[in-house]
């Protein structure tokens, strides 16, 4: 009687094992691809004699977050330019940042910019951004000078 128990007990366990174990797989999904348009425009013509010798450097950061894990997963600076040498809104400058491999369960991409101007080392920081998160593939970004 008692190796029947002990039987019944080790088969039933095995079973369930096995069914936690196939349920961990069939929900894990395939990593994703997600991207970002970052579109970059000036929104004045700044032609005025006030503004000839402002710059603007632009950077831009992608990172993946992972519960209070962090990593920074694309980072570019652009060079330094005169706002008026900045395109216009209906050509905007237009980057497509793609990152690979995101476990769409358990990440979020954060995008966020850091604008600085400069007129004549009186320097005005400003940043925004955005977030692609869990079921969304794509996403913008609207930087404007």
């Amino acid at each position: 009687m008692t190796t029947k128990l002990i039987i019944t007990l080790t088969s039933a366990l095995l079973v369930l094992t096995s069914g936690s174990f196939l349920s961990i797989k069939h929900s894990a999904k395939k990593p994703v691809e997600k991207s970002v348009n970052v579109e970059i425009y000036k929104t004045a013509s700044y032609v005025s004699p006030a503004y000839a010798n402002t710059f603007a450097t632009l950077e831009v950061t992608v990172v993946r977050v992972n519960g209070n894990k962090k990593d920074t997963a694309f980072q570019h600076t652009f060079q330094p330019k005169q706002l008026k040498d900045y395109p216009a809104s209906d050509k905007p400058l237009v980057q497509r940042i793609t990152i690979p491999n995101v476990n769409d369960n358990r990440e979020k991409l954060e995008i966020f910019y850091k604008l600085k101007y400069d007129t004549k080392g009186s320097e005005l920081n400003f940043s925004d951004g955005t977030v692609i998160g869990k079921g969304v593939q794509s996403g913008k970004l609207n930087i404007k000078i």
